[in-house]
């Protein structure tokens, strides 16, 4: 088996790396594999990328000298301090190799970015670091397993780091999507299912028309106070978050009286479901019952924050009560239907909600997108586990 690829090969020795070098397969299975343990051990880790890419002379910086020993400083630096029982392997890119720093975290990277900064300095190339072309010298990201609200601590020390460090090492959060395997295959089924994600919305937006115009004048008529459209802010994949639409099913005043009715909600877990919800004007339960409210959101798939089947998308406060491995479902675009839809809908538990949706994330395509939307037209027009 061929160790290094030809950029490596001509850069590192067997002897500068160490550790045994997993094929690209076998070492975005470890990645997965560390994901998720971490959810059960809250263990971070670091997910080191070191690339060889930008200094081919086709690419972003020209092949110099000078710039080859700084790179080799830099990787040399960080090997160092790399354990045998770290998992290092090919990128599947096909353009250098990554690390799996096992039970890591950002003091290891602060400590890993000054001792490159001063064997440079040592070396005389601080001025080709500083001449460097925008691309960083490794690539870094970080899982920790943690519930979302505390990941909020996380982030802030992220954004001080890429701050800090002058751009030299990038650092980001892992996602599951990071996981996988990135095959052409699967680039082509995103860019079908996008085209579908279009033209689907635009035709059911032109076919629905009427249905929009009946929903909108029912709406103000059976509650003149408040807007048609009711929009909300929520999380979609990786955590952007988007302006969703919906048609208003609730008085104005609902979210006020949200708090006095907390002992009733009957969903358990972070989301709030009720049965008989007094926020809900009587047309309001009609649009909830067939889904009528959600049809604005085929706008939302035109502009691309959404998809017609993914998970659906949670509102941010939900979000801060997840745990670890709650946030898988966050991995791919939110969408109108999904197995949850038909499931029962309201009739499931929260916690077998999220396995549904994590079943989507593993092992969805564009033939399970086309039997849930068939499923979920017989799901609508019977209207089982809506409210």
């Amino acid at each position: 088996m061929k160790i290094f690829d030809n950029h490596l090969n001509s850069l590192l020795s067997h002897q500068d790396i160490g550790n045994t070098v997993f094929p690209p397969e076998l070492f975005q299975s470890r990645l997965k594999e560390e994901l998720l343990r971490a959810n059960r051990t809250q263990q971070p880790f670091l997910y080191i990328k070191i690339q060889t890419r930008y200094l081919d002379s086709f690419g972003i910086a020209k092949r110099t000298t000078k710039l080859l020993r700084l790179w080799k400083i830099a990787v040399l630096t960080l090997m160092s301090e790399i354990e045998v029982t770290d998992v290092i392997g090919y990128l599947q890119e096909g353009h250098g190799i990554g690390i799996i720093r096992l039970n890591s975290d950002i003091s290891f990277l602060d400590k890993v970015r000054k001792q490159i900064i001063r064997n440079i300095h040592e070396a005389g190339l601080f001025q080709e670091l500083r001449e460097l072309p925008k691309v960083n010298l490794f690539e870094t990201f970080i899982y920790t397993g943690l519930t979302e609200r505390q990941e909020q601590k996380i982030n802030r020390s992220i954004k001080r780091f890429n701050t800090d460090n002058k751009g030299y090492i990038s650092l980001s959060k892992l996602f599951y999507e990071d996981t996988l395997p990135k095959k052409q295959r699967r680039s082509l089924m995103m860019i079908f299912k996008r085209c579908f994600d279009f033209f689907g919305a635009l035709f059911g937006i032109l076919l629905l028309s009427p249905l929009f115009l009946f929903c909108a004048l029912a709406v103000k008529i059976s509650d003149p106070k408040g807007p048609i459209i009711f929009k909300q802010t929520r999380v979609g994949k990786n955590g952007n978050r988007f302006t969703m639409f919906k048609f208003r099913s609730m008085y104005v005043d609902a979210e006020a009286r949200k708090a006095e009715l907390k002992e009733y909600n009957e969903s358990g877990g972070p989301t709030f479901k009720m049965k008989n919800d007094p926020r809900i004007y009587p047309f309001g339960r009609i649009l909830r019952k067939f889904s009528l409210d959600e049809l604005p959101q085929l706008f939302n798939i035109l502009l691309g924050d959404m998809s017609i089947v993914g998970p659906r998308p949670p509102i941010p406060k939900e979000v801060q009560e997840y745990l670890p491995w709650h946030k898988m479902r966050l991995s791919v675009t939110p969408g109108l239907t999904c197995f949850w839809q038909v499931s029962g809908r309201s009739n499931v538990t929260f916690d077998e909600w999220m396995r549904l949706d994590n079943q989507y994330v593993r092992h969805g395509n564009l033939n399970t997108d086309a039997q849930l939307v068939a499923k979920t037209f017989k799901v609508v027009f019977k209207g089982d586990g809506a409210y």
